[in-house]
């Protein structure tokens, strides 16, 4: 259970540099190409991406208006963090660090993450309201990671006993996984009452001929 901070969600929309727009792609498939997600260095953030929003306009059946193309091609950010949102952009900030820099960097008026304060203007500035949202879950980072730790686990215990029998199985699931799974809360030692029943009753009953 999340106890410090409720998964916050944060969209970032910021215009590309004209001219830039090439560059800023290639940059994005460089970063999604590395071993390491560059997200995974940023504290408590569930989930991010970057997108591109490119200036055309966008068609399909039930769009209420007319729409005209954007002037100018947009970065999207969008994430998902256990932080309140100031935290979060400093989190990008010190996480992402040079990466930061090689996906803004393409964008007006970015100030690059070297420069603490005028980052956090500038990702604050260009935030979007999100007027609705709803959270999966309620664990933080830690917790997911733990969880789906533990079901891999079971997976290959799951495999590995196909052919074992039933006090085999008991045996081998206590030396995996012992008492692991089992909650720290205790019961209270106070012993529970003896439920009173009331007295049963047993009652006859006639049918009663109404003359039909």
């Amino acid at each position: 259970m999340n106890v410090t901070w409720p998964a916050t969600p944060m969209t970032v929309l910021t215009p590309v540099v004209p001219g830039r727009e090439q560059a800023l792609r290639e940059s994005l498939e460089r970063l999604s190409g590395l071993g390491a997600p560059p997200f995974g260095r940023v504290a408590e953030t569930h989930f991010a991406r970057w997108v591109v929003v490119s200036g055309a306009p966008w068609r399909y059946r039930g769009l209420p208006r007319r729409t005209r193309p954007l002037r100018m091609q947009y970065l999207l950010f969008t994430s998902t963090a256990n932080r309140p949102p100031e935290q979060h952009v400093e989190d990008l900030r010190t996480g992402l660090r040079g990466d930061a820099d090689a996906a803004w960097g393409h964008c007006v008026g970015y100030p690059g993450y070297q420069q603490p304060a005028g980052f956090r203007r500038y990702l604050l500035h260009n935030r979007l309201p999100t007027h609705r949202w709803f959270a999966a879950y309620d664990a933080t980072v830690q917790e997911v990671g733990d969880a789906l730790d533990l079901r891999r686990r079971h997976t290959r215990f799951a495999v590995r006993m196909q052919e074992v029998d039933d006090l085999g199985l008991q045996k081998a699931f206590l030396s995996e996984f012992g008492d692991a799974e089992l909650p720290d809360a205790e019961l209270p030692d106070a012993e529970l009452p003896d439920a009173e029943l009331p007295d049963a009753e047993l009652l006859d009953t006639e049918l009663l001929d109404d003359g039909t």
